[in-house]
């Protein structure tokens, strides 16, 4: 490749330094021979290769990594009692004919031993190689998915219990997109990677909002790396728009979540998981070209900063420029992540980061597309139709700085540390002709609402998290500790909306006079949460685990608005919950070693201040309830995780309009309960043959309302769909064609419809459709790989999510991305 080892990490070493500062000593460490010598309890019994590594990795916090063919058919030998990682892995491989190297102070790579022997070999360093046979190396993540090849979470998740439970072990639907799909279907932002998961439908609002609905409700809660970040009204429109060029995976994690992440609706959190530094050098750039003049670049570079990567550092760089089907419609990204990670002792890792984006929209919406015209009628523009003026813009730039400490002790405890700064500011000037409805005739009908909404937001938050194991009565148990502190500033500025008609909507475009805004008021809103939460694993017997905890919370807001003329002070709101309890419950049974039956109820709940009765006072807090069993498997040596859940979902104290207004002269609302949501969901993720790697999934739910007054209302949730299907395959073909892998993904859903909830109730209908892409890539001996993707084959017209302020958004039409990849 040109390199040599010395040339490529002097280069790594230079840009990393350059970037992060990574000069910065962070004190005396330890070989790895002495980072893998404290010694743990273990107790793992002699059974297949897959699930004892597994074990292993749990008992230790190695990462051991090994291509998926290696350990079929292979047998562990037991490990009972107090060894040192080497020593009971040795242990636990004698007699399987592997041997292992170390690659770093807690990875390791297995492969066949040399010769046959009754004992498991060490053999030298090695680096892992990915599906395409580019270099790499291990990383401080245990549950890494790049690398592996595969669209299965082959590692244990800490996002729903934070216990490092397998799939299969935790008692609620988990669903990860790997880096490899996220790669095969060039996935390049969150909605995007949303749009794959089973049971998650994206919705848009206008050119620059989505909204993610799981199980019927929306979404709001996301992680990064594990700490909780909601993603409330104001502030979601830069996290949305995340480009996955620094995701390792994003798991996501559904129905109820009140036990870490506090408040939210009882659909899904969403965890973004980011790469971390590897120990040996490593480094890829990419550039795409594809349809509507959209041009991206990525490089990413990571490298060793100390002997054996004891110090270690990355960046992530992303740039996007891309044009639209949309007329005069346009959006450009940057987006930068660079961490340094340190190992202070054999147990002890520090890191430290920052991901930077923005994005730059021009000729964006603020509502899209009219859904009427005014005989009730469905309108018909093209796809290419835009709403927005041509000086409307929307600008969003977020910052995320990030810092944490994991520590491990022994018998299977460890301390994770994490706490993070996010700033995320709004400039968007908006122009958009779609208020009203259209007359067929002339045209009439029509106004442009325009405004100006900048907002500044700064979210500062720390997780403290404490898990480890315990002995009692013959088996082991694990307990979960945590803290969460969070406080968001939210100050935004309030100027007068401007409504201008629209002579003649069928010759808009775009053309229209900018007006000028008046300032109204200054808005200041304040959000402190805080809460602890505590869960038990037990194992009363050795095929049944049962988890027991519960969150308490103490929840304030303050939302008070300072008017320019007069300066006086209007307190909207100043609310404050304290101590309330969310509770978790979840049942385990292996009724084979490969299948586990489960159950859970799960719990959390949300306020909605917002939301005021007739006189004035706000409703209660949101509460949602979340009932789930079902059966979960990994078969086919474990490569293959398939699951099936029944769910039910009710909500109590939903908002609804009763046509009233408060003292301070807004709409008021009556809270409705037992609102709920039912259904089925089939999931399977991974690989189903050698080198072919499937994921996906059918959902069935239905919602409802109790009956109302207004019968209208009675049916909830009607723009998603009841009847979801979703698959995405690759495969890699064999022997003279291996270099080649083809694939593609499937969605299916049934029709939504959107209807007015006020007179005289026009109806707007999606007919169910189908979308259908194709990807191919061929991968060349040097470490470049050429790729092309096809997106909706068949140039299907629909709506995703209709009635965003009574317009629609047109999906993306057929569309291609080619792309060149060269890992060094």
């Amino acid at each position: 490749m040109g390199f040599s080892t010395f040339t490529a990490r002097s280069r790594g070493h230079l840009l990393l330094t350059a970037l992060l500062l990574a000069g910065t000593a962070v004190g005396t460490v330890p070989s790895i021979a002495e980072a893998q010598s404290a010694a743990t309890r273990i107790d793992i019994p002699a059974q297949p290769l897959d699930a004892a590594i597994r074990a292993l990795m749990r008992a230790t916090g190695a990462q051991i990594t090994y291509p998926a063919d290696l350990s079929a058919n292979r047998q562990s030998s037991a490990v009972a009692g107090t060894f040192g990682t080497v020593e009971a892995l040795s242990h636990l491989l004698a007699g399987t004919g592997l041997a292992y190297r170390q690659t770093g102070a807690h990875a390791f790579t297995l492969e066949p031993a040399p010769a046959a022997s009754g004992h498991a070999v060490q053999l030298g360093p090695v680096r892992v190689a990915g599906e395409e046979g580019g270099p790499v190396s291990p990383t401080s993540d245990p549950a890494a998915t790049e690398g592996s090849g595969s669209y299965a979470m082959l590692h244990p998740s800490r996002t729903a219990t934070r216990m490092g439970l397998s799939i299969r072990e935790t008692p609620q639907s988990v669903s990860v997109v790997t880096r490899q799909q996220i790669d095969d279907l060039a996935l390049t932002d969150l909605p995007q990677v949303l749009d794959r998961v089973p049971g998650i439908t994206v919705g848009r609002n206008d050119s620059e909002r989505f909204t993610f609905y799981s199980r019927g409700f929306e979404v709001e809660n996301v992680q990064f790396d594990g700490v909780p970040n909601t993603v409330d009204a104001a502030s979601q429109y830069t996290t949305t728009l995340a480009d996955s060029a620094v995701y390792d995976r994003v798991e996501v994690v559904k129905g109820a979540t009140g036990l870490l992440t506090g408040a939210g609706y009882p659909s899904a959190t969403i965890n973004l998981v980011r790469k971390r530094p590897a120990r040996d050098f490593q480094a890829s750039a990419e550039v795409s070209g594809g349809s509507w003049d959209r041009y991206r670049g990525v490089a990413d570079v990571s490298a060793p900063l100390a002997a054996e990567g004891r110090i270690r550092a990355r960046v992530v760089a992303a740039v996007q420029n891309a044009g639209s089907y949309v007329n005069y419609y346009s959006r450009n990204m940057r987006n930068v992540y660079g961490i340094v990670e340190g190992d202070l002792g054999p147990r002890t890792t520090l890191s430290a980061g920052v991901d930077y984006m923005t994005t730059r929209a021009k000729g964006s919406s603020f509502g899209h597309i009219p859904l009427f015209y005014s005989d009730g009628t469905r309108t018909d523009f093209d796809r290419s139709f835009n709403p927005a003026a041509r000086w409307a813009y929307w600008n969003n730039e977020s910052t995320n700085i990030f810092a944490s400490l994991k520590h491990e002790w022994g018998q299977d405890w460890k301390l994770d540390l994490a706490a993070s700064h996010l700033r995320q500011t709004r400039d968007a000037l908006f122009g958009s002709a779609y208020y009203g409805q259209v007359d067929k005739a002339t045209g009439a009908g029509i106004r442009m609402l325009s405004g100006y909404i900048p907002n500044q937001a700064t979210t500062n938050a720390v997780n403290l998290a404490v898990t480890g194991g315990f002995d009692l009565l013959g088996h082991r148990h694990e307990l979960m500790l945590n803290g969460t502190f969070s406080r968001q500033d939210r100050a935004s500025q309030q100027y007068a909306s401007v409504f201008t008609t629209i002579d003649n909507y069928f010759q808009w475009n775009g053309n229209a006079a900018q007006p000028s805004f008046t300032k109204s008021f200054d808005r200041d809103t304040r959000t402190h949460e805080k809460g602890l939460a505590a869960a038990i694993r037990l194992r009363p017997a050795e095929r049944l685990s049962v988890i027991g905890g519960a969150r308490v919370s103490w929840y304030s807001l303050y939302d008070g608005n300072r008017y320019v003329s007069d300066g006086s002070l209007s307190v909207s709101d100043d609310l404050h919950i304290n101590g309330k309890v969310t509770p978790y419950a979840g049942v385990v049974y292996d009724v084979m070693p490969h299948w586990s039956l489960y159950g859970s109820y799960t719990d959390i709940f949300r306020p909605q201040t917002y939301y005021k009765y007739g006189n004035g006072s706000p409703l209660a807090p949101l509460t949602g309830q979340s009932l789930e069993a079902g059966i979960k498997g990994a078969v086919l040596q474990d490569r293959l995780n398939v699951s099936l859940a029944l769910f039910r979902i009710r909500q109590n104290n939903y908002a609804q309009m009763d046509g009233g207004i408060t003292p301070q002269g807004d709409e008021s609302y009556i809270a409705v309960s037992g609102i709920t949501s039912k259904g089925v969901e089939l999931e399977l993720s991974g690989s189903i043959a050698k080198d072919w790697n499937i994921y996906g999934g059918y959902t069935y739910r239905t919602s409802k309302m109790p009956p109302q007054p207004d019968v209208i209302l009675s049916a909830v949730n009607t723009n998603q769909p009841e009847h979801l299907l979703k698959m995405s395959t690759s495969y890699r073909l064999p022997a003279a064609l291996r270099r080649l892998t083809v694939g593609g993904s499937l969605s299916w859903q049934s029709s939504t419809y959107y209807q007015q909830s006020g007179s005289p109730y026009f109806r707007a209908d999606q007919p169910a459709y189908a979308l259908v892409g194709l990807m191919m890539r061929y991968a060349f001996d040097n470490g470049l790989s050429l790729s092309a993707n096809i997106n909706n084959l068949f140039d299907k017209t629909y709506m995703p999510g209709l009635g965003s302020y009574g317009t629609g958004v047109y999906g993306d039409p057929r569309s291609f991305l080619i792309s060149a990849k060269y890992r060094f």
